[in-house]
Formats: C-alpha cells, sequence, structure tokens
C-alpha cells in the first residue's frame, strides 16, 4: 500500500458518505463536523483504497459502507474502526488514480465535505446501456479485494439478480410478457448459471480471504523480519508569507538560533533517511529570516552551516553574541521505533538543572562571563558568597520566568498550525539551556520516528511554516509583556547593582535571624528574601544585607 495524502486536524464528526456517477468519474464525498484529519491508502495495483480519519467522535453512528451501480469504477465500500479512527475501504474495478480535496464549508452547507474522485478507467466509461450487465466481461487487470480475481464474477451485485440478468440474455419475451428460450440456448444458459455460482461462490471466498489480509497488514508485528514497509506520499503544505529584511532598530532586541546537531552528530534518523540536522538548520535559517524581518528585533545563528558545535560552547557563543534570547531547534525521535508518537513541545531548564549550573559557576569563578550587569555585581561581591549566590538566583529565576512565559506563547502559535505533543512547556535539564543570564527554550519540531511527520518536516514549506509560526509567537510574547524584554538584562542589572548599595553587617557568635531584625528594625522573611537565605540557622562571619 502507499500512502498519499495527510491533513492536519482535531476531533470530529463524520456525518454522511454520498456518491455520484457519470461517465467520466465516480465522486464520493463524505460529510464531516470540521475539517477532516485524513489520510489515504491506495495499492499498487489500484485495486483497494482506503481512507482513514482519525479522532472521530461518533465512530459508532459515522455512515456504514455501501454499494455502487454496475457502471460506477467502484464495486463496494466497507467501514471498519480502528481506536478512535474509522476507515472506509473501497474496492475499485478499473478506476485511474483517486484525487482526494476538501471542501470548506458553504452557504448551502455548514458542513466539511472530504471529497473522493475516482476517474473511469477505459473499461468502465466505454459501456453502453445495453450491455451493463455483462459488466463481468470488462474487469480490468486491477481485480478489486471483493471481486475474484480469477473468476470474473463482481460480488457487489447480488447473485439473484446476475442469475436475472443471465436468464434474461438467453431467453426472448413474447407478446404475452413471457420469456422464453430456444433448446440451444437453454443448453447453454444451463451450462452457464452452473458455472456463474461455482465462480460467485469461488469470488466471495476470495473476499473473505482479501479482507482478512487486510485486517492482518494492519496489525502487523513490529520484528523487522516480518515488517510490511509502507511508503507514504504526503500532500505539500502551502508556503507562507515570504519575510522582507527590516533595518533594525538602535538596540534591537538579539535572538541566537541554534540549529540543533551538525556535522559528525547527525541528531536522529528517520526511517526514510531524513537528518535532524539537515531539518534543523533548515528551520533555523527561516527562521532568522522572520526574525530580521521585525525591525524590533535580530537573529544570529549559532551555526550557518552542517559543523558540529559542543553543547557548552553554544550557550557561550550566544553570550559574546549579547543575546537576550536563545532558541534551540531540534526534532524528537522514540528510541524503540514506535512511529505513533508526534507533535512539537517545547523545553525550559527545569529548576534543580539551574540551582546544580549556577553553584558550578560560583565554584569556579566564571561569573564574570555573565552578561546583564550580573556578572559584574558579582565579580564586585567578593568575600560576599551570599550576596553572589542571590544575585546569580535573581538573574537566573528571571530567565527562566520569561521563558516560560515565551514558551507559552510560541506553543500557542505552533498549535494553530500542527499537532502538539504537549500543550504546556517541559521541564527538563538540558546543557543547551543552563545559561542563568539567557532565558533559552528547546523547540522540538516534530518527531522523525513518526512515518508522517519525517515526510513533512523534509518538506521545505513545511519548515517554513513552522518557523514561521515560532516567529509569531515570539512577537506575540513581546507585545503581550512588553517590559518582559528587557527583564533579563536591564532589570536584573538594576537590582544587582541597588543590592551592591546595601548595609551590610557580619554575624557575630550568639547572634540570630530573629535578634538581628529586631535590633535593625526589620522581619527574618525580609533579611531571608534579600539574602536569598532558605534555612534561619547563620554563621560566625556570615555577611548579611539589610533591608
Amino acid at each position: 500500500m502507499c500512502l498519499l495524502i495527510p491533513e492536519v486536524a482535531y476531533s470530529q464528526e463524520v456525518y454522511k458518505l454520498r456518491n455520484y456517477h457519470n461517465s467520466e468519474k465516480t465522486r464520493v464525498v463524505l460529510d464531516t463536523e470540521s475539517k477532516p484529519d485524513f489520510s489515504t491508502a491506495l495499492s499498487k495495483d489500484k485495486s483497494v483504497m482506503s481512507v482513514r480519519i482519525r479522532n472521530i467522535d461518533n465512530l459508532s453512528k459515522a455512515p456504514q459502507g455501501g454499494k455502487f451501480k454496475p457502471q460506477s469504477c467502484l464495486s463496494s465500500v466497507a467501514k471498519k474502526t480502528d481506536g478512535r479512527d474509522v476507515r472506509y475501504i473501497f474496492s475499485l474495478k478499473s478506476c485511474e488514480t483517486p484525487k482526494t480535496f476538501i471542501l470548506a464549508p458553504s452557504k448551502d452547507s455548514k458542513n466539511y465535505r472530504l471529497v473522493i474522485d475516482f476517474p473511469h478507467g477505459k473499461a468502465v466509461s466505454s459501456l453502453s446501456s445495453d450491455n451493463k450487465a455483462q459488466i463481468k466481461s470488462v474487469e480490468t487487470r486491477g481485480a478489486p479485494v471483493n471481486a475474484a480475481k480469477t473468476s470474473g464474477v463482481d460480488t457487489s451485485k447480488s447473485l439473484a439478480a446476475q442469475e436475472r440478468d443471465l436468464f434474461i440474455q438467453y431467453s426472448v419475451a413474447g407478446k404475452d410478457g413471457f420469456r422464453t428460450m430456444t433448446p440451444a440456448n437453454a443448453a447453454i444458459y444451463n451450462q452457464k448459471l452452473k458455472e456463474l455460482r461455482e465462480n460467485y461462490k469461488k469470488a466471495q471466498l476470495e473476499q473473505d480471504d482479501a479482507l482478512a489480509a487486510d485486517r492482518q497488514s494492519s496489525a502487523v508485528k513490529k520484528s523487522s523480519s516480518s515488517r510490511i514497509e509502507v511508503e507514504e506520499e504526503v500532500a505539500d503544505t502551502s508556503a507562507p508569507p515570504v519575510p522582507v529584511n527590516a533595518t533594525p532598530v538602535a538596540r534591537p532586541f538579539i535572538i541566537a538560533i541554534d540549529a540543533g546537531h551538525g556535522g559528525k552528530d547527525p541528531g536522529a534518523i528517520g526511517k526514510r533517511g531524513v537528518r535532524e540536522k539537515n531539518v534543523t538548520l533548515a528551520i533555523s535559517k527561516a527562521l532568522v529570516s522572520y526574525i530580521n524581518s521585525n525591525k524590533s528585533f535580530r537573529g544570529t545563528l549559532i551555526r550557518s552551516s552542517d559543523i558540529f558545535i559542543d553543547l557548552d560552547r553554544r550557550s557561550e557563543i550566544a553570550r559574546k553574541r549579547k543575546a537576550d534570547l536563545l532558541i534551540s531547534i531540534h526534532a524528537d525521535s522514540v528510541a524503540s521505533g514506535s512511529s505513533t508518537a508526534r507533535g512539537a513541545s517545547v523545553l525550559v531548564l527545569s529548576e534543580n538543572r539551574a540551582e546544580r549550573e549556577n553553584g558550578k559557576i560560583l565554584k569556579n569563578h566564571k561569573q564574570t562571563q555573565l552578561i546583564g550587569g550580573a556578572g559584574e555585581v558579582m565579580d564586585q561581591s567578593v568575600g560576599n558568597p551570599y550576596l553572589a549566590t542571590a544575585i546569580l538566583d535573581m538573574s537566573s529565576t528571571n530567565s527562566r520566568s520569561e521563558g516560560n512565559l515565551l514558551a507559552k506563547e510560541i506553543l500557542r502559535s505552533l498549535g494553530s498550525f500542527t499537532h502538539l505533543r504537549k500543550s504546556q512547556p517541559i521541564s527538563a535539564s538540558l546543557a543547551v539551556l543552563k545559561s542563568p543570564d539567557i532565558p533559552s527554550l528547546l523547540i522540538e519540531t516534530g518527531y522523525l520516528s513518526n512515518r508522517y511527520e519525517e515526510i513533512q518536516l523534509n518538506q521545505p514549506n513545511y519548515q517554513k511554516q513552522i518557523a514561521y509560526h515560532i516567529y509569531l509567537g515570539i512577537k506575540s510574547y513581546y507585545e503581550k509583556y512588553p517590559a518582559q524584554k528587557i527583564k533579563s538584562r536591564q532589570e536584573s542589572y538594576a537590582r544587582t547593582k541597588k543590592m551592591g548599595g546595601k548595609r551590610s553587617i557580619t554575624v557575630k557568635k550568639g547572634e540570630s535571624l530573629s535578634i538581628i531584625a529586631n535590633r535593625y528594625g526589620t522581619t527574618v522573611s525580609e533579611i531571608k528574601k534579600l539574602n536569598s537565605l532558605k534555612k534561619d540557622t547563620l554563621s560566625v562571619g556570615q555577611v548579611l544585607y539589610l533591608p
């Protein structure tokens, strides 16, 4: 089977299944509540076509299959259910390659319509009204599932009806309305009748075997030795608006885009050989183009070619370029090889990982590398590790807060275009997100282990649409939270500078937080908050800053 056309949508109901035909084609129309999420499959010999509609709310009430008139190139359609999906399996006699499209609601109908046109082959279109009953004699090589390939019998028509047609063929109607046969025709008729009954029974057995094989193929085992490979052809995505480079303002908001993996590190590799490093670079380049179309933004690529960059260096490069934001682009994969996982997600740094990374910065005295003013004030706090910890914690909290809000806006935007794996940001312990001074996000744009998303992620227009919707999320965030865009750089700096001017005391033997608070007219909670203390215990010689 070769899969053809997927679309994107949500849960829905299927209301009607209608069909029409003329001398050129048979048209099947499925009425749905919303834009259908569907895919189609056509066997290589064009004898069977399957239409799968996903996430159906009315599975039991969805229309059943049916039959078609003899002059159609379709024999029948059967309804099957699979989880929350419904499949309509069409048996073709001599159809050309079907064409599928969606019609949006009109003034005459509130429903979406999934339309499938089955062009008639020469064998069907050449039939006249005089020989429609002889349709079995013009079957093509691509015999349908429910018609025997050796018997030449069309089981979409009842045996009784075919026996009647055969009787009419070899008999003549008299003036009294009764039909009679000559002895010669009667002998031929009896022989043909016997063959018809035998072949019809044979055809029904073949139909049952074909349907059983179809059910077995849908539940094929996972082992590679018995796996039936399915090739899909996914319809190309429409292109988003073309970005036009804009002249930036005097102080644009700098956004660093990191294309995941690269060089010797290909990242995930799909079953068709699509490499994550190529997908992420294409999306990243498109994203920078959209960012640079906004005069308030300026984008910069961490890598602009197929090269490998160490994870630790990626945030360092963003810091050297004075980035206000770091976004890392990736494509997900499931190690087990399962193709059911799908959808985009956005990851942010977990609190535990943030605390560990802050500890490393203080231990290794790397605070001077930080941007946003925090590094400068921390460097002036020599001899007071508590102040340095408070400043770093403040900067890190600001960055993670900004990152979470931004992640939610990007998810909303991506969700309007593609399926989301998770609708909320996911906390994760990832090296590329560890910068306490730069809000950082990692976007998983889809699953290369998913057979549909691998094809989509390899399409230029789909890559551009992903980039465009990420950009719309960034734009929406800074329009919604205009004050947030300078928080991690300027507000942190102002707060840390203010702390640098606070009066301080050195803890002496016998002193406690409550004693110090009473002495200086403040509270224990205010002192703990200012100095980022998590416990009430103090050490002799410890420097405390007072409100």
